[in-house]
């Protein structure tokens, strides 16, 4: 079951937004958008083999990531800037792997849900 369950609980932005669909879909895209530059700028760090960077990028993605709804990816961001504070280069290695994945799955879910409401 749990590879069945959403990333994001679309109910979250739903109510933080009062029900408005043009407003969830807006934070939405921005949110894909913040969370893919953002993982530009984490491989760009991880080629320079900079945690600390890859540490405040963690946090950076977290908060916004528990402000929509995706509380498992919010968790492997909160992981990220662990490894960042505890110097663990292959903890951060390994949720570089996992990290893009599951954002691929939130965009897929936000693809579905509001790609063709657009």
């Amino acid at each position: 079951m749990p590879d069945d369950v959403s990333p994001v609980d679309i109910a979250v932005m739903r109510q933080m937004f009062h029900n408005n669909a043009t407003l969830v879909s807006k934070f939405a895209l921005k949110f894909i958008e913040v969370a893919n530059s953002t993982l530009i700028e984490m491989r760009l760090a991880q080629a320079e083999k900079d945690l600390s960077a890859l540490g405040r990028l963690g946090h950076k993605l977290k908060s916004s990531a528990r402000t929509i709804g995706a509380s498992g990816f919010a968790e492997l961001c909160e992981a990220l800037e662990k490894a960042g504070l505890d110097d663990n280069w292959d903890e951060a290695e390994l949720l570089l792997t996992k990290i893009p994945p599951a954002l691929d799955r939130i965009t897929q879910q936000f693809r579905n849900e509001f790609g063709e409401a657009s």
